[in-house]
């Protein structure tokens, strides 16, 4: 089953109880992770149980194709109804899930999270099809639902604030859910829960500074520009961002990239796509440098640096490595590998 963007509140809400497992893909993770949170405490109030939830990885099903079905068929010592979590999952795990499907009989829920999937994915199109599956995108925001969002978390912290502010919060945040909720946080302890924000305050708490931070970082990397991209790390390193906002960051741009080729490739200017891609920010700044990027990134060449942030943030997730090492390394490959095709041309 697939679950529309209009479906998507209500089914987090109360998920039909013949459903036995929810694929969560996409490139926003932080709403892949709230989306399994709130489809989790549906069935378990708190994740401390270890009786009722069994919380996995797509490698260790690998490792035991039998594992995720011993899982779902267990029942708990304590009563009540299992949750299995399964992280980092992708097309390699498709027949397991399949088994899986086919043979469940306990009253569990099984949620996979996954990066970006492609239509034509197995796993995507097993979730999608089977009928006691349920198959959920996770996008970044749109401009609408980002304004919802960001009006409703500051309303719960009774943070009074006007349209202006609600505009200048929903133009820099957005590229991830988890992301765009910690910094609308930093602004709630900047000006008090029960305060009043007007648009400087804004400015002050969350600013320009951690967008233009970002926004240095990606155009390095899709311009091809490894010392301005080693310049621009350094600078995170140094104020001590969070590593894993990049990566998000990073695949996001990526996307809006590769949805505004399409675009343009069907007849629609340079800003125009972008608009329609969801591209955020002020497009009239950026529009040539834009332009130089689709020129110099064909569609596949995008879709593998895609996998390779994707692979990089599960390394960040798994490995125990420093996670600004992998991202450094990952961000400069990319851009190492951008600069090599606009030498040689930028169908290389």
């Amino acid at each position: 089953m697939k679950i529309s963007d209009r479906q998507i509140d209500a089914f987090l809400r109360a998920p039909d109880p013949a459903i036995r497992a929810v694929l969560l893909f996409g490139p926003d993770t932080g709403k892949i992770k709230e989306f399994s949170d709130r489809l989790g405490h549906t069935v378990l109030p708190s994740f401390d149980d270890p009786f009722r939830l069994a919380d996995l990885t797509g490698a260790q099903l690998r490792d035991d194709p039998a594992r995720l079905a011993d899982e779902a068929a267990a029942l708990s010592l304590t009563g009540g109804r299992r949750l299995i979590r399964v992280r980092d999952v992708g097309d390699g795990n498709a027949e397991i899930f399949q088994n899986m499907l086919e043979t469940v009989q306990g009253d569990c829920l099984v949620l996979a999270e996954a990066g970006t999937l492609a239509a034509g994915s197995k796993l995507r199109k097993l979730f999608e099809s089977a009928r006691n599956a349920a198959a959920i995108a996770c996008y970044a925001d749109e401009e609408r639902d980002l304004r919802s969002l960001v009006r409703t978390h500051l309303q719960q912290a009774k943070i009074r604030c006007g349209d202006d502010v609600i505009a200048f919060l929903a133009d820099h945040l957005g590229a991830d859910r988890l992301l765009t909720r910690m910094e609308l946080d930093k602004l709630i302890l900047y000006i008090g829960e029960g305060g009043t924000a007007s648009l400087e305050e804004a400015r002050q708490a969350i600013g320009d500074n951690a967008a233009l931070r970002l926004d240095d970082i990606v155009f390095a990397m899709a311009e091809g520009d490894p010392e301005a991209l080693d310049r621009a790390l350094v600078r995170a390193r140094a104020e001590g961002m969070n590593f894993q906002p990049v990566l998000r960051a990073a695949q996001q741009h990526l996307r809006v990239l590769h949805l505004a080729s399409n675009l343009v490739a069907g007849g629609q200017s340079i800003d125009a796509a972008f608009k329609a891609a969801g591209f955020r920010g002020a497009l009239w700044k950026v529009s040539d440098r834009l332009a130089r990027q689709l020129r110099g990134w064909p569609a596949n060449r995008l879709s593998e640096a895609m996998n390779r942030l994707v692979e990089a943030e599960m390394q960040c997730k798994t490995t125990g490595l420093p996670a600004d090492a992998i991202t450094g390394q990952t961000l400069l490959g990319i851009a190492l590998s951008a600069r090599n095709r606009s030498r040689g041309g930028a169908r290389a």
